[in-house]
């Protein structure tokens, strides 16, 4: 009986050791692929959760109001000019000077000389200032602005050698004047054409050298950035020469035809 009971002891001792080693086994394991909960994974495991919250800059282009400013200036009333030429100079020699008296120009300033001509206008003292005394038209235009600007040069210059000298003196003049006058228009005309009986007569005052210099305006205005009026088509016959009736003398308009002119002028001139 008791080598059977040490038998039965002995097994009993051999199965309690079995069940601890398999004990042992079952809650083992590498290490290296244990994670432990809340550990913090390294960054680009690709198992990250949070959202990328990266802004990406653009560059958007400020709004292009140029074309708005354009159109607003276009629909703008433009300013008309005044009724009676008070915000006008005319600039001249005896044919200009004619204009003034033989029409209802009481407003208007007139800075002329009975044979002015292009070159003495900024440098010869031939035009009453308002104190009385004597001045250039530059001196004469120093005094007041003015919104617009009227300019005939060329009949007194007709006997010149060089027309191009002609043409270069009043671009010189128009570009000293719009220094003076920024805000001024500058208009140039045209000389008109003398009689036929006077062309035919006289070696200078002729429609040929009219022609030639009329040229010489137009080129010297569009040079110094001026509006040209082209007042010699205004009174032409049709063959090029100032109409018979229109002239005493050949050169000179009679009053009708200055006050046709001052018509014109008032048609053709813009606002």
């Amino acid at each position: 009986m008791s080598r059977f009971l040490a038998l039965l002891l002995l097994c009993l001792c051999l199965l309690l050791t079995g069940c601890q080693s398999a004990q042992s086994v079952n809650s083992g394991g590498n290490l290296d692929d244990q994670t432990t909960i809340g550990e913090e994974l390294p960054l680009g495991s690709g198992d990250e959760t949070e959202e990328d919250t990266t802004t990406i800059e653009t560059d958007v282009p400020p709004a292009d109001t140029g074309a708005a400013d354009k159109e607003n200036e276009d629909n703008e009333e433009k300013i008309p000019y005044a009724e009676d030429f008070s915000d006008a100079a005319f600039i001249g020699d005896s044919r200009t000077e004619g204009l003034q008296l033989n029409t209802s120009l009481s407003e208007a300033d007139f800075f002329t000389s009975v044979g002015l001509m292009v070159n003495e206008a900024a440098t010869e003292d031939q035009i009453l200032l308002p104190d009385g005394s004597k001045g250039t038209v530059l001196d004469a235009l120093s005094g007041k602005q003015y919104r617009r600007i009227y300019l005939m040069f060329g009949v007194n210059e007709l006997g010149w050698v060089y027309d191009s000298v002609f043409e270069e003196d009043y671009v010189e003049l128009l570009q000293e004047i719009a220094a003076l006058q920024p805000d001024a228009t500058l208009y140039v005309q045209t000389i008109f054409p003398v009689t036929k009986e006077k062309s035919e007569s006289d070696a200078v005052y002729n429609n040929d050298n009219v022609r030639r210099f009329n040229e010489r305006v137009r080129q010297a205005a569009e040079e110094a950035g001026a509006t040209l009026i082209d007042t010699a088509l205004l009174f032409d016959d049709g063959e090029g020469n100032l109409p018979e009736e229109a002239s005493v003398d050949g050169v000179h308009l009679t009053r009708d035809y200055y006050q046709k002119w001052l018509d014109y002028l008032r048609e053709v001139s813009v606002p």
